[in-house]
């Protein structure tokens, strides 16, 4: 008896054609012109309260990473051991030779086509009044503007004055 069903079920089997099925499957879709796009936040950089400057320095031959977080009273946060001493009155002349040497009137970034080897990457990202105001340079850029320049120059004088850095 359980060969006669066996035989059944292998004769229906074999009845039916393969590759056709009478079952459809379907994938609904939303209709192509009500696609819309959503748009994808933009991190935001955030600074603690009093931040008057940040000037970060990356790359190099031995591929650092420094940041100095100079505040308007004076401190100055870091992730280094170059821990120089400011006070107010350094970190108001500070910003006011930022000013000007024409720093918050310079582009976002002066980058060259070629990125190659071992240099500094700058960041310097000051504030004037309650906007901060970023710019990004790699070092020995052709055409850098002179008041970028200037701003290296006084940044790194400020920090590492006694340092030789």
């Amino acid at each position: 008896m359980a060969n006669k069903r066996l035989f059944f079920w292998l004769a229906i089997l074999l009845l039916i054609p393969f590759g056709q099925s009478s079952c459809t499957v379907e994938t609904a879709h939303a209709p192509v012109d009500e696609l819309t796009e959503t748009p994808t936040a933009v991190p935001t950089a955030t600074f603690a309260p009093n931040t008057a400057v940040v000037f970060k320095r990356s790359g190099g031959i031995a591929g650092v990473e420094e940041e100095w977080t100079i505040f308007t009273d004076g401190r100055i946060q870091t992730n280094t051991t170059i821990q120089p001493r400011l006070s107010t009155e350094n970190v108001s002349q500070l910003l006011a030779s930022l000013d000007s040497t024409g720093f918050f009137s310079l582009s976002e970034a002066y980058l060259p086509e070629d990125s190659c080897c071992d240099r500094f990457l700058y960041e310097i990202t000051a504030v004037k009044e309650t906007t901060f105001y970023t710019v990004t340079t790699l070092e020995d850029t052709p055409d850098m503007p002179e008041s970028l320049q200037q701003t290296l120059r006084l940044i790194q004088n400020t920090l590492f004055a006694d340092n030789n850095q």
